[in-house]
Formats: structure tokens, sequence, C-alpha cells
């Protein structure tokens, strides 16, 4: 799937890259014990099979904002025969994430751009308290509002990893 995503930036020109920690996903997914999951950039659903395989009875509900993307995503996932439990919202996360049912998931995973702390917020407010945010490309943001969102000891408990932050709900 990696290789995958690869061939298609390299003929695509676009940003789709996938998450070098694919595996850490489906840990978190499984630690858990997932029921449903939230995910900011879908690509070609690399991520989003990573934490549906960690979290075998979860629902995925993944956000894409590239066309292209998201029917290539939609068609890895009836080839790995999940099309049932991975739903790929087509439009930006400020326009989805709002529309979703508050304190319902329990991972979240920000694999976008770059996070903004809107979407930071929009994830919390999903989470149930206890549930877990992945936040990737931090450093991708250029200032630290988003960092300094989830090293709020009052609402997070977070450990930081090179550019990607490990989170919990408080």
């Amino acid at each position: 799937m990696q290789d995958q995503t690869r061939r298609h930036r390299a003929e695509h020109g676009c940003g789709a890259y996938t998450y070098a920690d694919g595996s850490l996903l489906g840990v978190v997914a499984a630690a858990t014990g997932a029921r449903r999951v939230v995910e900011v950039g879908t690509a070609l659903g690399y991520t989003a099979l990573w934490l549906a395989h960690g979290a075998p009875g979860a629902t995925v509900d993944t956000i894409e904002m590239d066309a292209e993307h998201t029917d290539l995503a939609r068609a890895v996932f009836r080839e790995y025969g999940l099309a049932g439990r991975i739903t790929v919202h087509n439009d930006v996360a400020e326009a989805v994430l709002p529309t979703m049912r508050p304190g319902a998931y329990d991972v979240a995973f920000f694999d976008g751009f770059a996070p903004t702390t809107e979407v930071v917020n929009d994830l919390r407010h999903l989470l149930r308290p206890g549930g877990v945010l992945v936040a990737g490309n931090l450093t991708l943001a250029g200032d630290r509002a988003v960092e300094r969102e989830l090293a709020d000891s009052d609402r997070w408990l977070t450990h930081r990893f090179g550019e990607t932050a490990l989170a919990v709900r408080r």
C-alpha cells in the first residue's frame, strides 16, 4: 500500500504520503478497544486500513478532500473487504467534523497537511473522555498553536515524538 501511494504521488503530482508508523495506529486502535475511529486525511487508505485492522469490530470514518483520492480509497477498501466498515467523507475536515456525533469516538487520527487548532478542537469534541488522538505533521504548521493546545494538561495528556503527538482527552 505504501508503494502504491508513492507511485500515485509521482503520477498525480499530489501530496499523498503514507504515515510512516501505520502499525502504531493499529496498536492504538487495539489497545483502546476502539469501536469508532475518525481520521482526517485518507489519501489512498493506508492508515484507515491499519486502524480497521487493529480494531476488527470498529467502524472508521475517514475524511478526504481530494475526490480522486476518495475514489481510490473506496476501491482499496472494497478490495480488502472493508467497505462496510470504513466510510470515506469527501470534503474538508472543517465541514465534516462538526456534523459528527460528539463523544462517540475512541480514537482520532490527524494526517492532513498540518493540524489547526480548529480541527484539533473538533477532534477533541468527538473523542470520549479517555479517547486517544494521534496527530501527525505537527512540524508543518509553522506556528506553535496546536502544540500549545496539546500541551494543555487540563485538556490533554500528551506525549510528543518527532512530528507526531499521542494525546489522551481529559
